[in-house]
């Protein structure tokens, strides 16, 4: 069930979660045909900090995967350099080495759909200490149950890893060139950000610091904050901007026919939960609340994005619910279903 978007009603829904200590501050925008609306801001930046300002940067953290690794994959199979159905190891060939089943027998479309049975996580930072030997660790992980459909961060990272084995150079400076600036998106970057208007994170035990324009997330540390799955920095008009490429089947980005291919069902998991190749699907249960079509993704320090290309619309909404400590943002996803029910105009 539908009713109006309400865009201003969205953005209440930030200033109470601001006003309620769910998050200490945030951006949202909304997008429609038009374009980006205005950014609406609240809150601020860190405890006893200055104000949330339009243009503060934000760790998008696992938007990080849909905004940099996946247009950046994107981009390679639309120029003809990397084959979605080709095993990864044609292109590590120690891939798995002596394992059954395999890492080397997985796909970039099972990585990007999440089937490649590797699991979701493992410590890095508290195993290695540098990009080189967080790889190698990563090209060993055990696959458990190749086919099924579970969210792994690892897959990310080994499509970051792929991207930079076949464009030579960086995931940062390919997704600079390849997707961000062709886009506009020059608030876009991964860290560390430095001189502009940034949101805290997490005061760090291990690193034993505010986080204030370094990645978040322990293990993208270990790959110099420059990795698959974690790391961009961005603005909310940023990633509205993004959002409404998707919208406009920007061929920047890729073929319409290639674009539409990721919100496709590619994989079903537990309880229901529906995803493309890369992108999360509408589906029960799903953070955008009762959506019945499009896609998006969320981010760990309370960062979300849901496109719907049949409404032609889409909404953002970037908090630092993880400030100051990661225990804080209880409340992050009623925030979200709340946030972007109102501005896709679904029933609560």
């Amino acid at each position: 069930m539908t009713s109006p978007p309400h865009p201003e009603a969205a953005y209440e829904v930030l200033s109470r979660g601001v006003a309620d200590g769910v998050v200490p501050g945030g951006v949202a925008v909304v997008v429609d045909a038009s374009g980006p609306g205005t950014v609406a801001v609240a809150g601020v930046r860190r405890e006893g900090g200055p104000s949330v300002t339009a243009d503060t940067r934000y760790d998008v953290a696992s938007l990080t995967k849909v905004m940099a690794t996946l247009p950046s994959v994107l981009r390679l199979v639309a120029d003809g350099r990397l084959d979605l159905d080709e095993p990864l190891a044609a292109h590590f060939s120690n891939a798995g080495w002596f394992q059954t089943p395999s890492l080397g027998d997985a796909t970039s479309r099972q990585l990007l759909a999440h089937t490649s049975g590797i699991s979701n996580w493992t410590p890095l930072f508290a195993q290695v200490s540098t990009r080189a030997t967080a790889l190698a660790n990563v090209l060993q992980a055990r696959v458990e149950a190749p086919g099924r459909a579970r969210y792994t961060d690892l897959g990310f990272m080994l499509l970051g890893a792929l991207v930079e084995r076949l464009a030579k150079c960086r995931l940062d400076q390919f997704a600079r060139k390849a997707v961000f600036e062709p886009l506009g998106l020059f608030d876009t970057r991964f860290g560390p950000v430095q001189g502009v208007p940034v949101a805290a994170t997490e005061e760090c035990g291990w690193r034993g610091r505010l986080l204030e324009g370094e990645v978040h997330d322990e293990n993208a540390s270990v790959w110099e904050g420059v990795a698959g799955h974690a790391g961009l920095f961005s603005t909310a008009h940023d990633v509205a901007a993004y959002a409404s490429a998707w919208l406009r089947l920007d061929d920047r980005l890729g073929p319409a026919t290639l674009l539409r291919e990721t919100w496709g069902l590619a994989s079903e998991g537990e309880g229901g939960v529906r995803r493309g190749l890369g992108w999360l699907l509408a589906h029960p249960g799903v953070f955008s609340g009762a959506a019945s079509s499009g896609f998006g993704h969320t981010g760990f320090t309370g960062t979300s994005l849901w496109i719907d290309p049949s409404a032609g619309r889409a909404s953002v909404l970037l908090t630092n619910r993880v400030h100051p400590h990661r225990s804080r943002g209880g409340g992050i996803a009623e925030l979200r279903r709340r946030f972007h029910g109102a501005a896709h105009g679904w029933a609560s």
